[in-house]
């Protein structure tokens, strides 16, 4: 059997960055699911927090709590008679500088749209509950955020004068299913999506997702590609025996000694080594700020 320590330097090829620093069990992500926000134009004033007040349960009729949902707006481009866009935010606070930067700004000049983006509940400022016990985070479901969209939507046609308008909702990644869930339940109010990277089938083993970072790693060089082949298998024989779980324990500064035998230690192993490599290409190798 090969020397462990000599195939140490190979296993390390599958890292991008660094494992201290700081990842996280899981998909990592950046703001609220999409690419970390851009860069504040020098000298522009983000706008200001709103707020809306919201239904707790939209479909208890019973139920009469309230609470202050965040939103942030930007009609500096519209004219009479544009769209508007409507942000759609995630698994993470809404930032007010999407408001004033990035490619959906560029549409809003030309088709001169009014902008609204409203933070997912549980996230950010926008708090439902005073706690997130699990009888309260029973409120935390895609059907409640979409209900909230709608309620939002129809108070703001109503506040705005915008019910003729054409509205368009955006979002990537989650707030992208729920761009295209959007339009699919409540079409009466939304004309349009613009749904990036949105899974909108739930799929448990979702070995496609990987299968593209492979072609995308082979197409920029395939060197790459066997690199990362070749790290994984030899991650792999080091999990054979205990000899090599002590080597990865080391080489890898893991909390605690590694279990070879425990699947969900393996499986979680694998999730973290491989992420890295999963957020160059999904977020075309751009880092800037990513999870600090």
């Amino acid at each position: 059997m090969a020397n462990p320590r000599a195939l140490l330097p190979l296993v390390v090829l599958i890292l991008a960055l660094d494992l201290g620093s700081g990842t996280r069990l899981g998909r990592r992500r950046g703001g609220g699911g999409l690419l970390t926000p851009p860069r504040r134009p020098e000298g522009t004033e983000l706008p200001e927090s709103q707020w809306f007040l919201q239904k707790l349960d939209h479909f208890d009729p019973t139920e009469g709590r309230t609470w202050k949902q965040q939103y942030f707006s930007n009609g500096s481009f519209y004219r009479p008679g544009g769209p508007v866009f409507l942000m759609i935010g995630g698994e993470g606070p809404a930032n007010p500088v999407w408001l004033v930067e990035g490619s959906w700004i560029e549409y809003a000049k030309r088709l001169n749209a009014y902008l609204f983006q409203l933070e997912h509940r549980f996230y950010g400022k926008s708090h439902p509950t005073e706690d997130a016990s699990v009888e309260n985070l029973a409120y935390l479901s895609s059907e409640q955020a979409l209900a909230d969209l709608a309620t939002f939507t129809v108070a703001m046609q109503e506040e705005h004068g915008l019910k003729e308008n054409k509205w368009i909702a955006f979002g990537g990644s989650y707030p992208g299913s729920l761009a295209a869930w959007y339009r699919l339940k409540y079409p009466h109010l939304v004309h349009g999506s613009i749904a990036t990277s949105a899974p909108v089938v739930a799929q448990i083993n979702f070995k496609e997702y990987l299968e593209v970072v492979r072609d995308a790693l082979a197409t920029v060089n395939e060197k790459c590609d066997e690199a990362v082949k070749e790290a994984t298998r030899q991650l792999n024989m080091l999990l054979l025996h205990r000899v090599g779980w002590q080597s990865i324990t080391k080489r890898f500064k893991l909390c605690s000694p590694l279990d070879g035998q425990n699947k969900k230690d393996v499986a979680n192993l694998f999730s973290i080594l491989t992420e890295n490599l999963e957020d160059v290409v999904q977020y075309n190798k751009d880092n800037r700020d990513f999870e600090g």
